[in-house]
C-alpha cells in the first residue's frame, strides 16, 4: 500500500489552529517610550491643507506607542487622529521571530513599518523593504539579546480618523 495514501487522511484530521487572544488597543498600556518619528516618506501626505495638517501632526521628537503583551495576539484598534498611524512596541527574545499584519479593516489603505527605537531599520527588519502586497512586517532578532522593536500602523490616505482595524501579532 502506497504510505501516501494513508498521510492524506491523517493531515485532514488535524485540529484548526486555535485563534489568538484578542485584545481592544484601549485596554493595552503606554510603551515607556515610543520610536523616534522616522524619516519615512509620508505615502498619505498631500499638498492641500489635510496633508499640511498631516504633516504637523506627524512632527515632533517621537510618536507614543502602545505595549504589547507576551505571546501572540490580535489587536483591534482604529485610527486616532490626523496622523494616521499608530506605534505598537514589542520585546523580542534573542533569536526570536514576531510577524505583524493588519488582517481585518480596509487592508489596501494601509501598510505596517518595522523601526528600532531611532525609527530606523537595522538588521531583522530590512528584508521588509520587499514589498508583498500585504500590510505587514517581521522581525527576526538577530542578537542573543532581547530588543524592543516597534511597529507602526500607517494609512496611505489623509482622511481615515476613526477607520477601524484588527493587527495580528504572531511570535515564531
Amino acid at each position: 500500500m502506497n504510505p501516501l495514501f494513508l498521510t492524506v487522511p491523517l493531515l485532514s484530521l488535524q485540529a484548526p489552529p486555535a485563534p489568538l487572544p484578542e485584545v481592544a488597543a484601549r485596554d493595552l498600556p503606554p510603551a515607556p517610550r515610543g520610536p523616534l518619528v522616522s524619516e519615512l516618506r509620508d505615502a498619505g501626505g498631500g499638498e492641500g491643507p489635510m496633508g499640511q495638517a498631516r504633516r504637523g501632526a506627524r512632527s515632533g521628537p517621537s510618536m507614543p506607542a502602545l505595549q504589547l503583551p507576551a505571546g501572540s495576539v490580535r489587536v483591534t484598534d482604529k485610527i486616532q487622529d490626523i496622523s494616521g498611524w499608530r506605534a505598537y512596541a514589542i520585546q523580542v527574545p534573542g533569536g526570536g521571530t514576531v510577524r505583524a499584519h493588519v488582517v481585518e479593516g480596509r487592508k489596501a489603505w494601509f501598510r505596517v513599518l518595522g523601526v528600532n527605537a531611532w525609527g530606523q531599520e537595522e538588521a531583522g527588519l530590512l528584508q521588509n523593504r520587499i514589498q508583498t502586497g500585504e500590510p505587514e512586517a517581521t522581525y527576526k532578532n538577530p542578537t542573543s539579546e532581547t530588543r524592543t522593536i516597534y511597529f507602526i500602523v500607517d494609512t496611505l490616505d489623509p482622511d481615515m480618523v476613526g477607520e477601524a482595524f484588527t493587527l495580528e501579532v504572531t511570535r515564531g
